[in-house]
């Protein structure tokens, strides 16, 4: 349901260029593409007709963001306070408590609800994914995202009702890609061969990994020369790494790391084939770091890697040693993970994996952690009209407001919170931003957001193609219904809230945040 604007525009402002240096540059905007690049305040006297954006020194005009792990159909929902350290991921996806609070809850979200004869809700099945899915897309947007992974499991539906506001790994005209092919998202490689009994002090030293029918449906893809596959995005080996203080290695994603490596040389007998899978591995903390013909696997095959910080830490208090990949060459990229237990959208996972790699002195750069949010994830899916600002690539960029006038614009981007954001476009439209964009100029239609879902979002609208009919305020009517009569008939929790969407305006999200950062901070220097 991507849509351009039907407007020429021309943007004119400091410009992150693909060259990792600031200038001031005009951009043409037409159907979706930045179709010129013009160093400077371009003459436009030549195009009457266009519409005109000029922005001010303080401001910056970046590349859109590309988050390739997000289960976004949980972004509705708080953080998950189990209380507990997880040794594995097998372990919390089996426990009670987490079943209740938030599979139960989901799944209560995408269907039970029908079933529930005291809501009444004047309103469709249909109408509540698509309410769901634009709410969890326009959280994403909100912190510059422009590519995401598959927004909700909508297979069902046509093409069309897989993706709103954002491109979406799931819809193959999104990207683009060709329309044969389509970006695979594998949960479950492989699973335990027992059942897990959900407490975080098992054991899972005795379990063995079991592939299941996802792993060879993929070796066949890549076998018939990487088709229908044209990318792959994985779960594999999440657990604790022994890399953080006090912490010890999870023997289980041991073994499912050095399976799915084992089985790749055995399975796929074509080395180039497996090169051209564009295979990402997201997690893959059971990788042995020490193991050279590993390492040297995934750099000749061009695997890239998807690390996800916040989640590794509140979960598992652990995470991966990711500079011995990228001292050996290997793609990686950031990936935000859900709300339940990782950071409101990637750009706040690019904030905490700068504190990361400060803390542990991964001695990684401002510039490399910003690949990993763009032009790696645009190489790990092979896109080459998304990651950068360039003539002939897609209009997918953010303007954002400096904090303080004398920041570069990496640092400015990083230290800031989601409030210095002034507008999103995507697919050369604005989608979300400070009203103005809306009312001036363009003249766009949008929806404003109410005033109790925050301070820094009421500044803000959203705006969503006409076709879908959708009610911003209803739709959050629906939901909050929806989270409440959980709460309170389930859980018996009234007062059940969803996540806010900006984390400028969700003190519980930032309290959570800053008391992991406190808790990593006193472990390493007390």
């Amino acid at each position: 349901m991507l849509t351009y604007s039907t407007r020429t525009i021309g943007l004119i402002g400091n410009v992150w260029t693909p060259e990792g240096t600031e200038k001031l540059q005009t951009l043409i905007v037409e159907k979706g593409k930045i179709t010129r690049v013009i160093d400077g305040r371009g003459d436009l006297s030549a195009m009457p007709e266009i519409v005109l954006i000029e922005l001010d020194a303080e401001t910056v005009i970046f590349p859109g963001l590309i988050n390739l792990h997000t289960h976004s159909g949980y972004n509705i929902l708080p953080i998950w306070e189990s209380h507990q350290v997880w040794t594995n991921r097998f372990q919390w996806r089996n426990n009670a408590a987490y079943k209740q609070q938030i599979g139960g809850l989901l799944e209560y979200i995408r269907q039970g609800w029908t079933a529930d004869k005291g809501l009444m809700l004047a309103t469709s099945l249909a109408e509540v994914d698509k309410a769901h899915a634009i709410i969890s897309e326009i959280q994403a947007v909100a912190g510059g995202t422009a590519i995401i992974q598959e927004t909700l499991d909508l297979d069902a539906e046509n093409a069309d009702d897989r993706s709103f506001i954002i491109r979406n790994t799931g819809d193959q005209e999104d990207l683009p890609i060709p329309a044969a092919d389509e970006v695979n998202s594998v949960v479950d490689f492989y699973r335990p061969n027992i059942v897990p009994a959900g407490e975080s002090t098992e054991d899972t030293s005795g379990w063995e990994p079991v592939a299941q029918p996802a792993y060879a449906s993929w070796v066949a893809s890549v076998n018939n020369n990487n088709s229908p596959y044209y990318a792959t995005l994985i779960h594999v080996g999440e657990g604790k790494t022994g890399f953080v203080k006090g912490s010890s290695l999870d023997p289980y994603s041991r073994k499912e790391v050095d399976l799915l490596f084992r089985s790749l040389q055995t399975d796929i007998p074509d080395p180039g084939k497996l090169g051209g899978s564009r295979l990402g591995i997201t997690h893959g903390c059971g990788i042995d770091l020490d193991n050279e013909a590993w390492l040297e696997l995934v750099r000749s095959t061009q695997i890239s890697w998807v690390w996800s910080p916040v989640s590794n830490l509140l979960l598992y208090r652990d995470t991966l040693d990711i500079r011995r990949l990228l001292e050996k060459g290997v793609n990686v990229c950031l990936g935000s993970d859900w709300s339940p237990s990782g950071s409101k959208h990637v750009k706040d996972e690019l904030k905490f994996a700068r504190f990361v790699n400060q803390l542990l002195d991964l001695q990684i750069s401002d510039g490399e952690l910003f690949r990993m949010v763009t032009t790696g994830p645009a190489q790990a899916l092979g896109l080459a009209q998304s990651g950068s600002i360039r003539e002939g690539g897609n209009a997918d960029l953010f303007v954002l407001r400096r904090p303080r006038a004398t920041d570069d614009a990496l640092t400015a981007l990083i230290d800031s919170s989601d409030a210095a954001i002034e507008f999103v476009m995507v697919n050369g439209r604005i989608v979300f931003g400070l009203t103005c964009y809306f009312e001036t100029g363009l003249k766009v239609d949008y929806q404003a957001f109410p005033a109790e879902e925050g301070e820094e979002v009421g500044k803000r609208g959203v705006s969503i193609n006409s076709e879908l009919a959708f009610d911003l305020r209803g739709s959050l009517q629906i939901m909050d219904t929806l989270l409440e009569r959980y709460g309170v008939t389930v859980l018996r929790e009234p007062g059940l809230r969803r996540t806010r969407f900006m984390a400028a305006d969700d003190k519980v999200y930032r309290d959570r945040i800053s008391a992991l950062r406190d808790e990593l901070t006193h472990l390493y220097w007390s």
